[in-house]
Parts: structure tokens; C-alpha cells; sequence
């Protein structure tokens, strides 16, 4: 699929202002695919936290399944009126460019982004990878390790470890979890060498000393985690196969007239750069930039393609 063709597929948003806006519904229903306590979850009840004093209710339902195809199914079939929208990720992307899912981008209406997470790696507090280069001699010294990420084949978590690997011309077992919080559990037990996460999944464990962060999988560090290093300062590419990035962006079904999606958008928008909404983006290391129109529609269609490179190379 070409960029062009995507961009037009997912249509211009059109910030015209005021005059075009049309008002809004009192309640939206905002259908969240993942399971409630979820990193995805609590995006969602921070806007309702942010909005519902403002006048505008936020009825979230979590509606699980298929790796988001369920909720993201449903919303697809509503009427785009913005009394349903939806949160989709990087893992319906993946879905959709591995041809998975019986769904199109062309079907979905880019709202706002609501977050940007980093990847990094973790180990169990007792294992012997104390830091980056540890990690690099472990991926380096056949087998090579056992390493977990939020997944089966072909998501970004596993399309991330393959780039990994490739840089550093290694080997690992990869292993696919329904969630990060198994990652978790099972480097904690011992059961697993390596995790790839986002650190808004796991900060719990990290900031307790469960887990360890040992490298960062981005070309900078994290302001949170000055101590840590990227995977950039080994020489290696942080995205070797394009920009796949992990985030979540709030979506109305195709077909939503101009003024409402502009007052949709604009409302949701000034929630993601209120100030709680960015002080908690802050304290769990994610990026909430609000960003909209064009810019999303970009960033979509450049994950898009990263994530579809990405397969073809990993043959998922």
C-alpha cells in the first residue's frame, strides 16, 4: 500500500475552528480492547478523570479479544455520530498490515494520539545480565537467550527483538505473552532471560527492584532513566527496519462529519496536554504530544510501512 493511498484512505482532518465545529455528545462511549488496569485502560480513565468535570462523560468499555480485532470490529460497525470512539495501538496496525484481521486503516478515523511509549529491556533482579553489554555478549554466545515481549509472532514487540538481533548479529528464543505483566512474572521467576516492554507496563516492578532495566531501545535515553543506555551508543540502529512505534491513538469510525471530528479532536486534544494528563506521562516515561491530523495520519502511514518491511524480512 502506498503512503498516498493511505493517507487519502484515512482522510484530511481539518482543524477550521469554531465556526465548523458541531457540538459534541454529552456521554462518549470509548471502547478500550484490552482488559481494564492495562497500561491502554488507564489512558482511558485519565481522560474521563480530565473530562468529566468539564461536562463531558467518558463511558469506558472494555471490550477484549483478537488482539484488539473484537472492539476495533465493533467500532468499525458504529455510527459516526462521536458517541462511540475507540483506542487503537501499533498492535492493530501490525494486525492490519499482516493481512490477520478481516479490518482496513480506510475504516477508522484518526482522532488524537494519546501516547508514545519507549521500549526498553529487563531482567529479573537476579540475573546475572547486570547491563547493555551483558546483554549484547548474551545475545552473542549461541543459543543465545530466551527473550519475551507483549505478543505473538509478527507483533511489534517480537518485530522489535528481531531488529535488536539483527544489529547485533545474535540469537534468541523469542516468546510470546498475552500481556506485559506476564513478562514480567516470568523474569521474576527466573523463567525468562529477557524482556522487551514499555516502561508504563512494568514502572511498578522497576521502581521496586523486581526488574532491571538494562537497555534502552530508542536513540536516546529516557529522562527518567539517565543512567541507562541507548541501544544507539553500542552503534546499533534503535529501528533498523523504520519507525515502528509503540502508541495509542484515540479513533472515530470512518465517515464522521468534518465539524464534529474537528471538535472531537480538539476536545480530546486539549485533555492529552492538560497538565495532569502530561505530569502523569511524565512520572511513567511516555510521550503525549496531542497529536492530530496530518501528523497522525503520517505517523500511522510510517508504522504502516515499517511494520510491514519489518515482516517480510522476520518471513512472519
Amino acid at each position: 500500500m502506498q503512503r498516498r493511498h493511505l493517507l487519502t484512505g484515512l482522510g484530511a482532518v481539518s482543524l477550521a475552528g469554531a465556526a465548523r465545529a458541531q457540538a459534541l455528545p454529552s456521554e462518549i462511549r470509548v471502547l478500550v480492547p484490552f482488559a481494564a488496569g492495562g497500561a491502554t485502560d488507564l489512558l482511558a480513565r485519565r481522560l474521563q478523570a480530565i473530562l468529566e468535570p468539564l461536562g463531558t462523560k467518558l463511558l469506558v468499555e472494555n471490550v477484549t479479544g483478537g488482539g484488539s480485532m473484537v472492539a476495533m470490529n465493533r467500532l468499525a460497525q458504529s455510527r459516526p455520530d462521536g458517541r462511540t470512539i475507540g483506542l487503537a495501538s501499533h498492535g492493530l496496525i501490525a494486525q492490519i498490515a499482516a493481512g490477520e484481521i478481516p479490518l482496513r486503516l480506510e475504516q477508522f478515523a484518526p482522532l488524537v494520539r494519546l501516547a508514545v511509549d519507549p521500549s526498553v529491556m529487563v531482567v529479573g533482579a537476579r540475573s546475572p545480565i547486570r547491563d547493555m553489554q551483558a546483554m549484547l555478549a548474551a545475545l552473542r554466545r549461541p543459543p543465545g537467550p530466551t527473550i519475551g515481549a507483549a505478543g505473538p509472532l509478527g507483533t511489534v514487540g517480537h518485530l522489535r527483538v528481531v531488529g535488536l538481533g539483527q544489529e547485533a548479529r545474535g540469537e534468541f528464543t523469542y516468546v510470546g505473552y498475552p500481556g506485559a505483566s506476564r513478562v514480567a512474572n516470568e523474569l521474576i521467576g527466573g523463567h525468562l532471560d529477557m524482556g522487551l516492554v514499555k516502561p508504563n507496563d512494568v514502572f511498578g516492578q522497576i521502581r521496586s527492584g523486581e526488574l532491571r532495566v538494562v537497555a534502552i531501545l530508542e536513540e536516546q535515553r529516557l529522562p527518567q532513566m539517565p543512567d541507562v543506555p541507548s541501544i544507539t551508543e553500542a552503534g546499533l540502529a534503535a529501528y533498523p527496519f523504520g519507525r515502528m512505534q509503540l502508541m495509542t491513538f484515540a479513533v472515530a469510525p470512518a465517515g464522521m462529519p468534518v465539524g464534529l471530528r474537528d471538535a472531537m479532536t480538539q476536545l480530546l486534544r486539549d485533555a492529552v496536554l492538560s497538565q495532569p494528563f502530561q505530569a502523569k506521562a511524565d512520572e511513567d516515561a511516555y510521550l503525549a504530544d496531542g497529536l492530530s491530523g496530518e501528523g497522525l495520519q503520517d505517523a500511522i502511514a510510517r508504522s504502516f510501512e515499517a511494520i510491514r518491511t519489518a515482516q517480510a524480512r522476520a518471513r512472519v
